[in-house]
């Protein structure tokens, strides 16, 4: 798997270790910063019912303040909490009709399955996992020793 790409403000703190023409850093560099985008309106879609408005409102403001998302991401953490409020709503519906619906297993079985499989691919998508925080933060301390480096 390569390398994610570095920022290219950071290519320039470290003094260029990687040797890159100044100027086209210096242009990559501008063009990131007005790529940056903002986290001020992070607010639940109107599609999402209430369980899945309040997960959704929980994990943004965790995951504001540590300026892992911002407005580009409302859809993908929308789509999470969506799936966990449809799993939750599987689970009650097998409790209420019981694990067998006329001698057959329960349908919710299934649609509660695929609710888990779609929320273990968001929250890897949105660092909700323990792997996926543990390469992050791999990915910042690399960056960070390459800053300390200077």
């Amino acid at each position: 798997m390569p390398t994610p790409a570095k920022p290219a403000k950071l290519q320039l703190i470290q003094g260029n270790p990687a040797k890159k023409n100044v100027e086209e850093l210096e242009k990559r560099a501008a063009n990131e910063e007005k790529l940056k985008m903002s986290a001020e309106n992070v607010v639940p879609p109107s599609w999402l019912d209430a369980t899945a408005k309040k997960e959704f409102n929980r994990l943004a403001k965790l995951l504001i303040g540590i300026e892992l998302i911002n407005e580009a991401d409302i859809n993908t953490l929308a789509l999470y909490c969506d799936a966990l409020s449809e799993y939750l709503a599987c689970k009650r519906e097998i409790k209420a009709k019981g694990k067998w619906i006329d001698n057959k297993p329960s349908p919710f079985y299934l649609r509660k399955k695929d609710a888990a499989a779609q929320m273990r691919v968001l929250s890897a998508d949105l660092g909700l996992s323990p792997s996926a925080r543990a390469r992050l933060a791999i990915n910042l301390s690399t960056e960070e020793d390459d800053e300390i480096d200077i």
